[in-house]
């Protein structure tokens, strides 16, 4: 906890030394470096932060980056124990700490543009730390507390990181700094500082107690980090690649390549699967040498589809750094990490030979404990598991990403399908918990969240704010913690009152404003993933969505009491539904128009109005919505055994309605299909009305991915920008929670619901499932097996669960007869 820290900062000579003003700041380097002299073994735990980044290493050895991403209200700092890092003799902490102004650029596409999602209230390199050194025996034998200790400053001058086009959507993270006049030695131990600066002291970290009591808010409000720190794992590369173009050097093989004055080299290197990492090249000699770095997921071809892995028809584009050498020992770690599967380093050498030595990388993400498994005799199950699984990680930072390649973005349609995922696989609640958060703290003036946040830049997309209210059930079903969801129920009346503002004449919710992504169509590219119905009157895949939400809403308010307020959001779902069900159902097609008064079909919009219980009404029956009487405060039914949560939809009274709508939907040709992001309804409603065989079609999507050199599921199904793209790790959720059919059967995991749906698959070649599925009492594990040997010469499935103790829970039979499982118990059964 902070005591006695100072912010430094740097002096006014440093920038005068380099020619700099103070608006130049953005995107370049300060060096802040402590030495201190140790005579015995000794102990050492920090409180750490900076502005904007900061990167710490203790004699030459790397220990984290920070601090975790918050915004104008909420800057973090990190606590670490260091103990391992010190040594008796000379020690030396550096810090590498970058100022991110995002208002430097005037758009957010400029070269100077700030790195997107990293908050600074301004205020130039800073930097904080807190820690006291103590010997065995507990003494205090000296400190790096800023404001006391010795620290020294070095503003980089020479350069600035950069954007270019395919960081648009990132910030400026490229580096290109010539070390002929770049400082290449900071963080060696024989560094020489006698040239360094002294670091002012600028203001005490913690709040001064009168400012406390009067409400005075200093500049930065210092929060803990509020989940654990990443880990950094370092790792080889995989191979070096050859082509027809390019010959194989043998660096990993022999640890070196000397490159001869004035020759030109290229080397292609495998990570062996995406990562996210810390490379770090090492070089000696070569003075004005020019190497050239680029970090790429995928080959491309010129006019086909090629295998990602294939080099020799491939070309390549990505991220790049360029170095230019100085003559002397070189070691080059970029400061944000890389993202990439392959590794292209092109040297140019100059008039003097260099050596440039094997490269390794740190791998890095948060800490995500895979717990749950899922694996079969059909190969094809456990290759996407471990690929849905791989991804996940990727996207998986100080904040969950859409990507982790182009954007880096935390955005709420992405994010909820990746709660879920963690969820399952994990049973971690914690950065989902700050995800929330991070979306409260986004709210607008007109009552919206960000549709991507934290960042610098501000982005609406007016549809994603109700992925926040799926995200807050959801975290309420898997977590039971209704304290911590009650907090964000102001969020949810301020959305749903936004969309109730854009209702029309007609009854049905118009146009939102701002981005109404919906999904990456072909057919609505022309709008950006919006549906093109919009451009004709209301949409009905974002009224039932808006239904659904209220829906959620409801049941939230009704578990904490607030009977109310759950009656009115009831009601006005029952009236958004009626409105749907009278101006955009199709007889003659029997299915959803895409709007009032405009002829497009999509799965989408099925599946959504599946979900709402919808079906019944179509096929001539009373929508159970209604026939609940929520206006006069009934309770619907479809709430409770919401397939994003566990059990079966009781909403659509005619189920073989339902199915008969998501057939036409799967098996006609001008019906647009759900791709990888929106998918995820599309497999509910499925499993809801009883035509889960329906998925077998779009799980080839994924199926196919590894004969395609994928090692993550890329953003879309065909050829697709983004190779690692989280949202499309659907398949691990459905083999857990759908095939082995282990879900929730109350919020909190009160107890399980087992209902399996892995028959559907069998002509995919699935004959068996095993695996365990992780949950906040223990384990529950399930091997299922298709045995040709009973049920009259047809054959039958062979079903086992184990529950762990203080879990009890249910099997879901086939015909829908439930058998209860005692907790701790395991149920067998041989199906007929």
């Amino acid at each position: 906890m902070w005591k006695e820290a100072m912010w430094l900062g740097v002096p006014r000579t440093e920038l005068e030394k380099w020619n700099i003003l103070e608006g130049d700041l953005t995107g370049r380097f300060a060096y802040y470096r402590c030495e201190i002299e140790l005579k015995e073994k000794a102990d050492l735990t920090v409180d750490i932060t900076a502005n904007s980044r900061y990167r710490l290493w203790i004699n030459e050895k790397p220990v984290l980056s920070g601090p975790c991403k918050g915004d104008l209200f909420r800057h973090y700092y990190e606590t670490v124990d260091v103990s391992e890092y010190l040594q008796i003799g000379k020690n030396v902490f550096a810090v590498q700490v970058l100022y991110n102004n995002a208002y430097t650029a005037v758009k957010q596409t400029d070269e100077r543009a700030g790195i997107f999602g990293v908050f600074t209230p301004g205020g130039g390199h800073r930097l904080a730390v807190e820690g006291e050194i103590r010997n065995q025996a507990g003494s205090v034998i000296g400190s790096v507390t800023t404001g006391a200790a010795d620290w020294r400053v070095w503003l980089e001058g020479s350069y600035y990181l950069k954007s270019y086009q395919i960081t648009e959507n990132l910030g400026a993270v490229c580096e290109e700094p010539d070390f002929q006049t770049a400082l290449a030695d900071w963080k060696k131990m024989d560094c020489h500082c006698g040239e360094w600066s002294e670091a002012c002291a600028l203001e005490s970290v913690k709040n001064g107690d009168f400012y406390e009591m009067v409400g005075i808010v200093q500049r930065f409000i210092i929060k803990e980090r509020p989940i654990p720190l990443l880990y950094e794992r370092e790792e080889t590369f995989a191979r070096e690649m050859e082509t027809s173009r390019v010959k194989a050097t043998g660096l990993l093989k022999n640890g070196r390549l000397d490159v001869p004055a004035g020759e030109k080299r290229t080397v292609l290197l495998d990570a062996g699967r995406i990562v996210n990492a810390y490379p770090c090249f090492n070089f000696e000699g070569g003075k004005d040498t020019r190497v050239s770095i680029t970090y790429f997921e995928k080959f491309t071809g010129k006019t086909e589809e090629i295998r990602r892995d294939d080099a020799e028809r491939g070309t390549y584009d990505g991220i790049t750094d360029r170095l230019t050498l100085s003559g002397g020992a070189v070691a080059f770690e970029p400061f944000w990490y890389r993202t990439f599967r392959f590794v292209a380093v092109e040297i140019e050498a100059g008039d003097e030979a260099l050596v440039w030595f094997a490269p390794t990388f740190r791998k890095t993400g948060y800490p995500l404990e895979a717990a749950s498994e899922a694996r079969s005799s059909a190969k094809w199950v456990g290759e996407v598991w471990d690929m849905c699984v791989r991804t996940l990680e990727n996207c998986m930072m100080e904040t969950y990403m859409d990507c982790p390649y182009y954007e880096q973005m935390q955005f709420p349609m992405d994010t909820r399908l990746q709660a879920m995922f963690t969820y399952l696989v994990s049973g971690d609640l914690r950065l989902a918990r700050k995800t929330l958060e991070d979306y409260h703290c986004s709210m607008t003036p007109d009552g919206l969240i960000h549709g991507k946040y934290p960042s610098a830049y501000t982005q609406i997309i007016s549809t994603f704010s109700m992925h926040y209210i799926y995200m807050l059930k959801e975290y309420y079903w898997q977590s039971g913690d209704m304290k911590a969801v009650r907090k964000y129920f102001p969020d949810m009346d301020r959305i749903l009152d936004y969309y109730d503002g854009k209702i029309g004449a007609d009854g049905m919710v118009g146009r939102l404003g701002y981005w109404e992504f919906v999904d990456w169509q072909p057919a609505w590219a022309e709008n950006g993933g919006m549906p093109t119905a919009l451009r004709h009157g209301p949409s009905t895949i974002i009224n039932l969505m808006y239904a659904y939400a209220l829906e959620c809403a409801a049941e939230l308010n009704e578990k904490a009491g607030r009977t109310g307020i759950a009656r009115e959001y009831r009601a006005r779902r029952v009236d958004i539904l009626q409105k749907i069900q009278e101006n955009c159902w199709d007889e003659k097609r029997e299915m959803y128009r895409e709007g009032p008064s405009y002829e497009q079909y999509t799965c989408h919009a099925q599946a959504w109005a599946v979900l709402n219980g919808l079906p019944g009404a179509a096929a001539g029956g009373t929508c159970s919505q209604a026939k609940d009487e929520a206006a006069a405060g009934g309770t619907c039914s479809q709430a409770k055994d919401e397939a994003a949560a566990g059990g079966t939809c009781s909403a659509a009274e005619n189920v073989a309605a339902a199915k008969k709508i998501l057939t036409h939907a799967a098996l006609e040709d001008d019906v647009l299909k759900c791709s990888f992001s929106t998918a995820y309804e599309w497999f509910r409603a499925c499993e809801l009305a009883g035509a889960y065989e329906l998925t077998r079609r779009d799980m080839e999507g994924w199926i196919s991915l590894p004969g395609k050199g994928c090692t993550c599921c890329p953003e879309t199904p065909g050829e697709s920008r983004s190779e690692c793209h989280a949202w499309s790790a659907l398949p691990m959720y459905e083999m857990i929670c759908a095939m082995a059919g282990v879900r929730a059967g109350e919020a909190g995991w009160g107890r399980v619901r087992v209902a399996p749906h892995v028959e559907a698959y069998r002509e995919s070649g699935v004959s068996d499932l095993k695996g365990r599925a992780v949950t906040p009492k223990g384990d529950v594990e399930f091997a299922y097996t298709w045995e040709v040997t009973f049920g009259g010469g047809q054959g039958g499935w062979r079903y086992w669960v184990r529950l762990p103790q203080g879990l009890e829970g249910e099997f879901v039979h086939g015909d829908g007869s439930v058998t209860r499982i005692g907790a701790g118990g395991t149920y067998e059964e041989r199906g007929e």
